[in-house]
């Protein structure tokens, strides 16, 4: 029996990941339970216990309205996942003694495992206790500011800066959970870009807003307890509507450079190329083929492995500008639409993000790896008055740049008069 228990032990997801983000996820599960178990002591008045109480059935309820929804969120989610147990998390923090708030966060999150999480592809427990614990440390640094701050119990003073202090609150249990998050990131994956680990600004925005509902969920229960239902609404709203982007998102992403799709952006870029058309702006295309050398030896797109891919994705996306257009086309090959690049300049971009390409790429290869970007680049209207002209046009340049054996080139395409 204990032999038994032992094998299922060594199995346990959690000892596939690096030794240092173990004990970083250990170092943060002890924390939060030492800081916990240290203001279990304080003192507790009825009053207490009945918003705990409250705080736990609304968070249950809230969590059983939005199940389903929450466990479709799950499956498609590859980025920190913003669940909205925030908006009850952070009113805990704001009402509550430490303790009561910290045993909050576990109930709730104990209830999202069993009720939403359970059996989802890659959903692990050590995940979801690393996650609560750093929500209760979240807690516990909000709940000490708010204290500090005279902002507990909220609302009793209606003033300029306590509204700041309480948008302060808020943005130090953001920090301090975004913090946590991103480090647990760096430990588990290694180096990564900036935007992998910051997360879409779109789930940053949603967390904010999440928590900016707890407190305002936090004043509802000080002032006008029964008014508190109207959070449900929202709420469910806001969850199916993400549920809708994530949908969307995953019908137009490419899986392994987190970039477009071919098919989404053939779709968009001909609409680009309509636009620019239209009022006779300047557009830019590139087209760029990643190879991967082994020992010297090329090899095939399909044997590019995914890290690759996805490294030249978060090159691309680091690189570019906001309005600027990528996406995977297939393969090992890429593509950029960039408006309002001019042809004088066109040049020097396309040998900048190719640069910048190969050294992120580079970074983590061995030196029996190298990494080669040859890219081909057309301007609008000059190489092409579509987007399949340009793209043949650039297509043509890209053999040419890797002609002979000259990869590693940029070429552009001349205008044509």
């Amino acid at each position: 029996m204990i032999g038994s228990w032992w094998a299922r032990r060594r199995s346990w997801a959690i000892w596939g990941i690096p030794r240092a983000a173990i004990v970083f996820l250990l170092l943060v599960d002890g924390a939060a339970i030492a800081v916990t178990t240290s203001s279990a002591f304080a003192r507790t008045t009825v009053r207490d216990a009945l918003e705990w109480v409250v705080l736990v059935v609304l968070g249950v309820v809230a969590a059983e309205m939005t199940r389903q929804v929450e466990r479709r969120r799950r499956r498609f989610s590859n980025t920190p996942h913003v669940n909205f147990s925030s908006v009850w998390t952070l009113s805990a923090a704001l009402l509550l003694p430490p303790a009561l708030a910290s045993a909050l966060v576990a109930l709730l999150y104990l209830h999202l495992w069993f009720r939403s999480w359970r059996g989802v592809s890659g959903i692990h427990a050590y995940r979801v206790v690393f996650s609560a614990c750093n929500v209760a440390l979240s807690c516990q640094v909000a709940g000490w500011a708010g204290r500090q701050l005279n902002l507990v119990p909220p609302g009793a003073h209606r003033d300029a800066m306590t509204a700041a202090g309480l948008v302060g609150v808020i943005a130090l249990y953001f920090l301090v959970n975004s913090t946590v998050v991103a480090t647990a990131i760096v430990l588990i994956k290694g180096r990564m870009s900036l935007s992998g680990l910051l997360g879409p600004v779109n789930e940053n925005l949603l967390e904010l807003a999440t928590l900016c509902m707890g407190a305002l969920t936090a004043l509802l229960l000080v002032w006008w307890p029964w008014l508190v239902v109207v959070i449900f609404l929202p709420l469910y709203a806001l969850h199916r509507t993400v549920l809708i982007r994530q949908f969307e998102q995953a019908a137009t992403t490419d899986a392994k450079s987190g970039l477009l799709n071919a098919t989404s952006w053939t779709a968009i870029g001909e609409s680009e190329i309509e636009r620019a058309r239209e009022f006779g702006t300047e557009v830019a295309l590139l087209l760029m083929d990643v190879e991967y050398l082994v020992e010297g030896h090329y090899q095939d797109d399909c044997l590019v492995p995914d890290q690759v891919l996805r490294q030249v994705g978060d090159a691309l996306r680091d690189e570019i500008r906001g309005d600027d257009l990528c996406g995977r086309l297939g393969g090992a090959e890429f593509a950029a639409l960039l408006p309002g690049t001019q042809p004088d300049v066109l040049l020097a971009v396309a040998r900048r993000i190719r640069q910048r390409i190969v050294d992120a790429c580079s970074d983590s290869a061995d030196s029996s790896i190298r990494i080669c970007v040859s890219v081909g680049a057309a301007p609008f209207p000059g190489a092409g008055r579509t987007l399949q002209e340009l793209m043949t046009a650039a297509d043509n340049a890209l053999f040419t740049a890797k002609d002979d054996g000259r990869r590693d080139q940029v070429l552009v395409v001349e205008a044509i008069d």
